[in-house]
């Protein structure tokens, strides 16, 4: 069996935008959210997050979300 990224505990970061109107929305990679940020109007920023995804769970880091905008 393969595992793929993010697996076994592997370390990742987990990207998302917040808009002005308190909506949030996740995305996979850096580059897909800062892609998708326009989108989401005047006022939205980026957030991300380090993460540590097991098979039965996700353990974020103690820090949570990050304004990276």
């Amino acid at each position: 069996m393969v595992m793929g990224p993010g697996l076994a505990g592997m370390p990742m970061d987990e990207w998302k935008i917040r808009t002005a109107g308190g909506k949030e929305y996740v995305f996979d990679s850096e580059d897909e959210a800062r892609a998708a940020l326009p989108e989401y109007g005047e006022g939205s920023t980026l957030w991300k997050r380090r993460a540590y995804r097991g098979i039965a769970n996700t353990t974020v880091s103690s820090t949570g979300w990050i304004d990276v905008t």
